[in-house]
């Protein structure tokens, strides 16, 4: 017997965060900047999906069959 089922489509983020360099422990905690997804420009949007890709890929542990 085979079952069907859809799938939903994974998330997708508002915004992103940028990465920061190590603060000192008595500086607090401090939030990283965020940038909502209209703020980026496509080129930058295109690196972000190819890179994520590349991640759910790589955690299925599945060959990307479009690379």
């Amino acid at each position: 017997m085979e079952v069907k089922l859809k799938l939903q489509p994974m998330n997708i983020p508002n915004f992103v965060i940028a990465q920061m360099p190590p603060r000192e422990r008595q500086e607090g905690m401090v939030e990283s900047p965020k940038f909502h997804l209209r703020e980026l420009e496509p080129e930058v949007l295109a690196e972000l999906c190819n890179e994520f890709r590349k991640n759910v890929f790589a955690k299925a542990e599945k060959a990307d069959p479009a690379a």
